[in-house]
């Protein structure tokens, strides 16, 4: 195994911060345009562009000096400061919004993904948290990034550990777009089937809770167990438990609207409504939720600080309840479109257990990779 060399993140890559608040104001924002990722749209290495937002052209002119090109990082200043996005090269463009932090890579020494990967190591990742300055919030800025340890290998060794963490990654994007496929497709047959039909219920009539979860989102970041963790996030965490089985609907009650769906056994968090729906309608249930999520958003999340999900009044929100033929016609053709959905969930839940567990022994030099 080769010597590594040992240095820090602000002698191989250039950082900046992202515009300030007087630089870009809400007004700016516009429904496309050109992407700017904010804090909340950083995910696992990625970028999560079903909460992005967008400026125009001009206004994305006027921030060039923010854009970014394939091979950059981009982290959050506050919150989950240990995450970062990798800008792929389909994502160059896009803008590195406020509250944002860009890193480009300025040295021939060190392959892009192989850096991308070894920041995503455990021990990296709780550096910046036990490193990020403020009590209520970790606070991440350029001097605390700059000063990130790094250490690598020859290119070469660099390039062969990425390929063998590429093949898992791609795994996990092919699953995760079957699933976005899939879930398009039972969304068109719903709103195809049932959109326009007039209200004959309430969703109370078809409603079923399950009990409420006492476990914080913090928790499960600690977890390593084997059932999916649902939380009013993005990310699907793991725990040791399952809390429900079966077709059930996970909505976030803090925030912003959003809904998720999975078949199986599972666990949620404490700030997660698990429910599903009598008759065999969780499916049903699901997609309805999705077609009225801007309604959700704007009626039934309320508040004056962080707004928070009012049950009572969306239980009580007219719905139509399809009929015997109808539901059975829709269930023949949505319930194996979303048993497979589920499937690939759990494939993907073990490709990322193993890929974080050789991460570290690749990014660490503990194993290598023949030629």
């Amino acid at each position: 195994m080769s010597k590594w060399t040992k240095t820090t993140l602000g002698k191989i890559a250039d950082i900046i911060t992202g515009p300030f608040g007087s630089q870009l104001h809400q007004s700016d924002y516009v429904k496309r345009g050109i992407p700017i990722v904010m804090p909340q749209d950083i995910g696992n290495r990625n970028i999560n562009y079903s909460t992005i937002n967008y400026v125009s052209e001009e206004d994305a002119t006027r921030l060039k000096r923010y854009s970014t090109v394939a091979n950059d990082i981009l982290y959050a200043r506050r919150g989950d400061v240990e995450k970062h996005a990798f800008v792929r090269a389909k994502d160059a463009g896009v803008l590195c919004g406020t509250g944002c932090l860009r890193v480009r890579i300025n040295s021939n020494e060190v392959e892009p993904a192989f850096l991308s990967f070894y920041l995503n190591r455990e021990e990296t990742r709780k550096w910046l948290v036990t490193h990020a300055v403020g009590t209520n919030m970790p606070n991440l800025n350029t001097d605390i990034l700059s000063d990130v340890p790094i250490a690598y290998p020859t290119l070469k060794e660099q390039r062969k550990n990425v390929k063998v963490l590429n093949c898992l990654e791609e795994r996990i994007v092919l699953n995760e777009k079957i699933n976005d496929n899939l879930t398009a497709m039972a969304y068109d047959i719903y709103m195809h089937s049932f959109f326009s039909k007039k209200p004959n219920a309430k969703l109370k009539d078809i409603l079923v809770e399950a009990d409420k979860s006492s476990v914080q989102v913090g928790e499960a970041k600690q977890s390593t167990g084997e059932y999916p963790f649902f939380t009013s996030g993005s990310a699907i965490l793991k725990w040791d438990t399952p809390f429900i089985d079966g077709r059930n609907c996970f909505l976030n009650t803090g925030g912003n609207a959003d809904v998720k769906f999975y078949v199986g056994e599972a666990a949620y968090s404490t700030d997660t409504w698990c429910i599903s729906a009598n008759n065999n309608m969780s499916d049903y249930l699901y997609l309805l939720l999705v077609s009225i999520k801007p309604e959700l958003n704007q009626k039934f999340f309320q508040g004056t600080g962080l707004k928070h999900l009012q049950k009572p009044l969306l239980k009580d929100r007219p719905i139509y309840i399809p009929d015997f033929e109808e539901l059975k016609t829709f269930n023949e053709q949505v319930t194996p479109m979303f048993n497979i959905i589920s499937e690939n969930t759990r494939e993907n839940q073990e490709l990322i257990t193993l890929r974080d567990w050789l991460l570290p022994m690749l990014m660490n030099g503990q194993a290598t990779i023949s030629d």
